[in-house]
């Protein structure tokens, strides 16, 4: 399998020089959906897709609540799900409140196994 990528400009916003400069995107990248997945879970497990789709959109009705909740989320072999929030930098204590706080987002963070699994991945450039 091979993963695409793009040449993109981008400038930086650390180097006031103006200058452009290039780095790689992934690119051309397909969706796989839930029936997808539960169709390719299914031919390897004993449950039938139909059993494998229910247990995946309760997983997720079930992990959206459970972050609310104050956990982190460790599916193992898949990762760490947590939240993280993005709050403005003050000078005391005192000033930091519910209203410094301007994004509250989902983190993933893969598993080791999942990690290794990527490590020979072969990139071409479209």
């Amino acid at each position: 399998m091979t993963v695409l990528y793009q040449v993109s400009p981008v400038k930086s916003h650390l180097n006031n020089d103006g200058q452009t400069k290039y780095l790689a995107r992934a690119t051309k990248r397909k969706i796989a959906d839930l029936a997808m997945i539960s169709r390719m879970m299914s031919k390897r497990s004993t449950l039938n897709a139909a059993d494998i789709t229910a247990v995946l959109t309760s997983l997720a009705e079930i992990v959206p609540e459970l972050l609310l909740d104050n956990y982190t989320v460790h599916l193992p072999p898949l990762g760490i799900f947590s939240l993280s929030i993005k709050s403005e930098v003050l000078n005391t204590p005192e000033e930091v409140n519910r209203s410094s706080i301007k994004e509250v987002k989902i983190q993933f963070l893969a598993d080791k196994a999942i990690v290794n699994e990527l490590k020979g991945v072969e990139l071409e450039k479209v």
